[in-house]
């Protein structure tokens, strides 16, 4: 009864781990730029011991990335909302380096400077710092320029640094950034679009999460009837054993 009941454990387990996965998702289904998180299940053989045969099979969670669906661009009328065409992602910095992002709000501090969430954005020279400026644009290569507030001369003060790498060079981390998988900055891509006064929404499908999510909790269900099946099967055991 022991097999049976770990047997059912892990499969208990393995699904919360599944259903934090799509409560995650949920929860982003309206953060901006938010890629939803994709999960994969692998079987992992018990080995056997001793003369048994080798009859166990465990399910285990593993990450298979995220999703690279593209979210609707949604207009602002903001000229720092910025959205990428098709592939590609902005450069923040962070404590731990240079990280990537699909989100668009790019918001100047009191100095100038333009930041994401809170985080540096990176140009392809460095952090970028605004001045005093009469009018902004930004160009669809990343490009960012004024018109000057005293000489309304027009001058460009600084480019995106846009990115655009292959899937198995990024590992997305718990604060929902992206970082290579190596720990260096990523290489400026010239190629990236950027669409000023937009933003991209989630690509998580709110509808098929609540579905799944739903679908977990009654594999859930199963698992723990399982375990309690076992319970009772070792407890008639036990009781067979004593009245003996």
């Amino acid at each position: 009864m022991d097999k049976m009941l770990y047997t059912a454990a892990a499969g208990a387990t393995r699904i919360m781990e599944a259903q934090a996965i799509r409560a995650n998702n949920l929860a982003n289904a309206d953060t901006t730029g938010f890629k939803a998180d994709l999960e994969r299940v692998n079987a992992k053989a018990i080995t056997a011991t001793g003369n048994s045969l080798q009859t166990r099979v465990l399910a285990q969670t593993e990450s298979s990335g995220f999703s690279q669906q593209s979210g609707v661009l949604n207009p602002t009328g903001r000229t720092l909302d910025l959205a990428i065409s098709d592939q590609g992602l902005f450069s923040v910095m962070t404590a731990d380096g240079e990280a990537y992002t699909r989100s668009g709000v790019v918001v100047p501090d009191a100095q100038g400077q333009l930041s994401i969430d809170g985080r540096l954005v990176m140009g392809v020279d460095g952090p970028i710092a605004l001045p005093e400026y009469r009018e902004l644009f930004v160009g669809d290569d990343g490009r960012i320029s004024i018109i000057a507030d005293q000489n309304g001369i027009t001058e460009e003060v600084g480019q995106l640094k846009l990115v655009n790498p292959d899937l198995d060079q990024l590992s997305k981390s718990q604060d929902g950034l992206f970082y290579g998988v190596d720990g260096q900055p990523l290489p400026a891509d010239n190629t990236v679009q950027v669409r000023s006064g937009y933003l991209e929404s989630s690509n998580v499908q709110a509808v098929s999460e609540l579905i799944a999510s739903m679908d977990l909790t009654r594999q859930f269900e199963v698992q723990v009837k399982l375990m309690q099946s076992a319970e009772k099967l070792a407890e008639t055991g036990n009781r067979l054993l004593r009245d003996t």
